[in-house]
């Protein structure tokens, strides 16, 4: 779900950091109801709070390399990309519609206080992408500083 809404290409870290930093049921209530039933993804075992941070991150990226193995995803090092428009759109589904914009907001915040300058200034138009989708629901500040953030992806986009 989180790696849908990154795009059809994305870090590996990038997924990892997001599923370390949001929380169970945040991703639980952003999961569409399928045949009565939350849909999940991979091992229940990854929503647990149960697990170590670094068990975590070893699980997240073993699930990544699992859904390689399926065909899913390609993964080259740390950058991966979905075989196909459709395998993303699918997993993007399973998010529930009236959540969508509030988890893509929620996935760019996270990014946004986790990534270094650096990685920040990598990711810019797709961090200022996922804010761009909850700005509805931002503050006056949060908008003014997504306002600058938009700028500086526009100067960075003319160059």
């Amino acid at each position: 779900m989180v790696a849908s809404c990154l795009g059809s290409n994305f870090r590996k870290s990038a997924v990892v950091t997001v599923m370390n930093n949001i929380s169970q049921v945040e991703m639980r209530s952003s999961m569409r109801i399928v045949s009565g039933t939350n849909a999940t993804i991979g091992s229940s075992s990854l929503l647990s709070s149960d697990l170590t941070n670094s068990s975590t991150e070893r699980a997240y990226a073993s699930l990544i390399e699992e859904f390689e193995e399926e065909g899913l995803c390609e993964v080259d090092n740390e950058e991966c990309r979905f075989m196909h428009d459709q395998i993303q759109s699918a997993a993007f589904e399973l998010i529930s519609p009236e959540q969508r914009d509030s988890f893509r907001g929620r996935i760019g915040s996270i990014l946004l206080q986790t990534l270094s300058p650096e990685e920040l200034e990598a990711s810019l138009f797709e961090v200022v992408g996922l804010l761009n989708c909850a700005a509805s629901n931002a503050t006056d500040d949060e908008r003014v500083e997504l306002a600058r953030m938009n700028l500086k992806a526009g100067i960075k986009a003319s160059e």
